[in-house]
C-alpha cells in the first residue's frame, strides 16, 4: 500500500493537460441551460481524461444533434476537398476527431452527436459508460495526432515528400488502423468492457469480406478499371484491418489477454486463412508502439499499408514501384 496521500478531484484536475478555457459550439439544443449543462459537464470529464492523456493541442468542441452538418460546418483552417462525413456501415459513426490547423499549428477538434453525448449527464444510466468511453477515445486522437506531429513533423494534413507515389500509398493504406489502435490503446482503461462491442464490431467487419472483394474482382473483369479495382479491393481489407485494431489496440492498452474476447481467440486460432494476417497485424503495430512518440519517419508505419497489399496480392492485385498489375 502506499503512504502518498489521494488526491484530491480539485488537485487532479490541476494537473490536466487539457486547454482551461476549452471552446464549444452547441447546435439544435431546446434551450440555452440545457446545451450549457452538458458542455460544462462534457468540460470537466475532458478535463478529467486531459490528467492522464496530454490533450493541450484541443482545438474545440462541437456537440449537436444535426452531427453530419456539423461535421461539414467545422473550421478545418486549410483547404482541403476532403469532406467530413460521419460512417454508416458496420458502425455507426457518432464522433469525430479531425485534424485542424489554429495559427498554423495542428491541432484537433472533437465532433460528437449531442443526441448521445447528451448521457453523460445520466452517471447512473445504461449508456453513460460507453458514452464516456467514446468521449475518451476521441481524446486518445488528440494526444496521439500531437505525439505523431511532435516526431515527424509537417506530414499530416500538409504536402509532403515520401521520396515515392508507393511509399505515399504504403503509409496512407495503413494510416487508419494505426490511428485506432492507438486511441483505442490509450483509452481502454477508461472502460475495459467496451471489448464486447469491440469484438462484435471485429466480426460485423469480417462478415461478408470475401464477397465484397468479390464484388470489386468481378467489376474489374467488366470494366477493366484497375485503379478503381485496387481501391476497392485495399479499401476492403483496409477497412477490417481497422476495426481488428479497435480490437486489439483495446487489448494491449489492458494486460493483453486475448481470453478478454473469447470468439475473436476462437478465430485467430481456427486456421482461418485471415488469421495469419491478423497475428501479423498485431506485431507490427506492437512494434510501432514500443517506439511510441520516438519514431523518426513515416517508413515505421508502412508495415501495415504493405500488409495490405500482401492481402491484396491473394486476389491477383499487385502494387509495386513498376506500377499496378492485376492478373
Amino acid at each position: 500500500m502506499s503512504d502518498a496521500p489521494e488526491q484530491t478531484i480539485e488537485e487532479l484536475l490541476a494537473t490536466s493537460t487539457a486547454p482551461a478555457n476549452i471552446p464549444f459550439e452547441l447546435k439544435g439544443f431546446a434551450d440555452e441551460q440545457t446545451a450549457k449543462a452538458l458542455a460544462d459537464k462534457t468540460a470537466t470529464y475532458i478535463r478529467y481524461i486531459g490528467s492522464r492523456l496530454n490533450l493541450e493541442d484541443l482545438a474545440g468542441v462541437t456537440m449537436a444533434f444535426d452531427y453530419a452538418k456539423a461535421l461539414t460546418e467545422i473550421d478545418r483552417g486549410y483547404e482541403t476537398q476532403h469532406v467530413l462525413t460521419p460512417s454508416t456501415e458496420i458502425a455507426h459513426g457518432v464522433a469525430m476527431a479531425p485534424g485542424v490547423f489554429r495559427d498554423g499549428v495542428l491541432k484537433t477538434y472533437l465532433a460528437f452527436n449531442a443526441g448521445i453525448l447528451s448521457h453523460l449527464m445520466d452517471p447512473e444510466g445504461e449508456y453513460f459508460s460507453q458514452v464516456y468511453y467514446q468521449l475518451a477515445h476521441e481524446c486518445g486522437h488528440v494526444h496521439d495526432r500531437t505525439a505523431f506531429d511532435v516526431a515527424i513533423p509537417g506530414l499530416l494534413q500538409r504536402p509532403y515528400d515520401f521520396g515515392s507515389e508507393l511509399a505515399r500509398i504504403k503509409f496512407s493504406l495503413g494510416w487508419d488502423s494505426w490511428c485506432e489502435y492507438a486511441a483505442t490503446r490509450l483509452s481502454a482503461s477508461f472502460y475495459p468492457e467496451q471489448v464486447v462491442q469491440f469484438e462484435e464490431t471485429f466480426f460485423a467487419a469480417l462478415d461478408g469480406l470475401d464477397e465484397r472483394v468479390d464484388v470489386a474482382m468481378d467489376a474489374f473483369r467488366e470494366d477493366g478499371d484497375g485503379w478503381k479495382c485496387f481501391r476497392a479491393v485495399t479499401g476492403e481489407y483496409g477497412r477490417f484491418l481497422t476495426f481488428t485494431s479497435y480490437l486489439i489496440g483495446h487489448l494491449n492498452g489492458l494486460d493483453g489477454d486475448v481470453d478478454r474476447a473469447p470468439k475473436f481467440k476462437e478465430f485467430v486460432q481456427s486456421g482461418n486463412w485471415l488469421a495469419r494476417y491478423l497475428i501479423e497485424l498485431d506485431e507490427i503495430l506492437e512494434g510501432i508502439w514500443s517506439n511510441y512518440g520516438e519514431w523518426k519517419s513515416f517508413e515505421e508505419f508502412n508495415g501495415i499499408g504493405e500488409l495490405i497489399l500482401l492481402l491484396a496480392a491473394t486476389h491477383g492485385v499487385h502494387l509495386t514501384e513498376d506500377g499496378l498489375a492485376i492478373y
